[in-house]
């Protein structure tokens, strides 16, 4: 198995790279823990109003001569 210089040399990433995928990941956090509040506060921003409305009764026909 050959060994060359740069096999052995450690690849890092660069600290604007670091930092982008920590920016990223916060914010993925960021918004499941938003989307969790919204679904366990849903009961209280959403209300339901239900109203019968009866129709009004329409005149009957009545024959005419």
């Amino acid at each position: 198995m050959e060994t060359t210089k740069g096999s052995n040399k450690e690849e890092r990433i660069s600290m604007g790279a670091f930092t982008a995928m920590i920016a990223i990941v916060v914010g993925l956090i960021v918004v499941a823990v938003y989307a969790n509040w919204q679904n366990l506060h849903r009961d209280e921003s959403e209300t339901m109003t239900v109203t019968r409305i009866t129709p009004t009764p329409s005149a009957s026909a009545s024959p005419t001569p």
